[in-house]
Formats: structure tokens, sequence, C-alpha cells
């Protein structure tokens, strides 16, 4: 079971690493010419040329940052969580460790910091960066459905108001508890699934996983044309669940072609790769992918912490 836990929060941070030297909002699907297979430089003009090959972007980076404070808090703590996000504001002001932050939570994180109450400084967005990064409370909470919603829906308004943010998180953790579960990996079943713990507060979701089935059927470029790739949080998430379904195990052919999805492809990829990881854990990731991955054991390390936070709801 700990295996998954580092697979998960290692499959996102690769999936992020991969694709965000290529995210471009002006890419698209049949940019088969472009698609890359491993971690790259990011071209000279691109926002995080500065990083090199295997580093990740702001999606890890917030994604970690919520994993810190529910290890060190011991719980999700909303006091807490805003202090460790003011000070990642001000953090983005040093060229190393900018990863090019969404609008949304940069100016979220500036009425933080200014002392905004944590329930006011939200903006109406329904990007995909409050939901996506919530895999730790995915993994952490995945037996206490009380405290993962609690966690979740508090974390997302912080930055991002709009309601399917929280459903789109809420299905994902279900994804990702499913297969802590071992589930049976059938796609009717979880797609069913996802709706059933994600309607209340995305009642599109109906609507977006009947068209993921439906593409399942579909070769990739049609199949992302169908669902959509851009920032919008049922878009992103539906072309992830694609890949993880359509991927029949197999990490390389998830991860690449996530990441070269288009759009916002780091979302993509990274929430692509930790649904895989919580079904099939650390031997189905090659550690070709790891040893150019930044902070590859401090990841792992949080994966173990996680687990024992879990642990105890088993």
């Amino acid at each position: 079971m700990i295996d998954k836990f580092q697979a998960s929060m290692l499959g996102y941070a690769i999936g992020d690493a991969l694709a965000a030297p290529i995210e471009d909002v002006f890419r698209t699907p049949e940019d088969g010419a472009a698609a890359i297979n491993f971690y790259v430089k990011a071209f000279p003009s691109h926002p995080v040329s500065h990083l090199s090959p295997g580093q990740y972007s702001d999606e890890t980076q917030a994604m970690l940052l919520l994993a810190e404070s529910l290890v060190e808090c011991g719980i999700f703590s909303v006091d807490d969580l805003t202090k460790k996000l003011v000070d990642w504001y001000h953090s983005q002001k040093k060229r190393s460790e900018w990863r090019f932050p969404g609008n949304t939570l940069i100016k979220s994180c500036r009425k933080l910091a200014a002392g905004t109450p944590w329930n006011q400084s939200g903006h109406l967005s329904a990007g995909i960066n409050a939901s996506c990064r919530t895999v730790p409370y995915a993994l952490a909470f995945y037996k206490s459905p009380v405290l993962l919603k609690d966690a979740i829906e508090k974390s997302a308004r912080m930055t991002h108001t709009d309601n399917r943010v929280v459903g789109v998180a809420l299905g994902m953790a279900t994804v990702i508890g499913m297969g802590l579960e071992n589930s049976e990996f059938a796609p009717d079943y979880i797609l069913n699934r996802v709706i059933e713990k994600s309607q209340t507060f995305a009642p599109e979701m109906n609507k977006k996983m009947q068209q993921v089935k439906e593409s399942l059927r579909l070769e990739p470029v049609a199949a992302i044309n169908n669902l959509g790739n851009g920032g919008f949080c049922l878009e992103s998430f539906s072309t992830a669940l694609y890949w993880f379904l359509k991927c029949n195990g197999k990490f390389d052919d998830l991860i690449i072609g996530a990441a070269n999805s288009g759009g916002d492809c780091d979302a993509i990829a990274a929430m692509a790769g930790a649904m895989y990881g919580a079904w099939f854990g650390m031997g189905s990731i090659p550690e070709r992918w790891l040893g150019q991955l930044e902070d590859v054991q401090k990841i792992k390390q949080l994966g173990c912490n996680l687990y024992r936070m879990a642990a105890p709801q088993n």
C-alpha cells in the first residue's frame, strides 16, 4: 500500500515535469511532430526556460505545499495552509523558485499576504489548479469522506470559489481512493463513481463522464478535441481521466500521451500520473523517470508520511 502513496505523488510530479516545458495554449493535439517522450528544457522564450529537464512547475509546488502542511500538522489546518501559501507567494519573487503560477493563484495569495481572511481571498474561477493540487488530501483521507470533503472544499475556496473545482477534486479523489482500495479496473464503474461523488458540486460531470466513455473508442486527437484540454477544471480532468482509462496499465503510454495533449498539459499529465500511481504502484513506474526528477526523495518521504496518516483509518 505505501508504494501506491509514493507512486501517486511521484506520478503527479513526473507528469508535471514532463509537460511543463511544452505547456502552451496555442499548441494543439495535432502537433504530432512536436511530441516529446522524455524530460526536455523549454525553448528560450518559454516562461519556465530557466528550469532544467526534470524540474516541476507550480502545479507540483502547490501539491507539495499541501502535503507538507498535512504532515506537519497531522490534520488539515486552514491556518497553517494560509501561512504556507503566503510564504510560497513571497518565494515566487526568486527566479529559481518561480514556476509560472496561474493568475488566480497569485492574486489570491497576494490577498492572503495582505491579511485578507482565507474565506474571502478566493476568486470566481473554475481553473484546474485548485482541483489538481488536492492529491495529498485524496491520499491521506481516502477512508474518511468527511475530512476529505472539508479539506478539499476549504483549500480550493482559498483561491478558486467556483463550486466545480470542488466537484472535480472530489472526482479525482474518488479515482485515487478506488485505486488504493484495489477496486476493479472497470471504466463504467469508475466513471459512475466519479459522477456519484462529484455531481453535487459539478452537475455537468454526468455529461462529461459520458463524453469520456465515448472518447475511449476514439484516437487521442479526436478524443482530446471532444473533451477539451484547457485550464477549465472539467476539461482538463476529463482528458486526464481519458488517458488513465486508455493506458491499459502502461505508464509510458499514459504519461507521454497526457503530456502531449496540448493546452494545460502539465495539469493533465500530473492528474493522470497521480491516478495511475494510486492504482498500479511504484513497480509500474519505470526507473528512468526518477533519475532526473526534482526532489524524488522528498516526494517519496511525503508519500510515506501521508500513508502513516491514512493507516490508522484502515
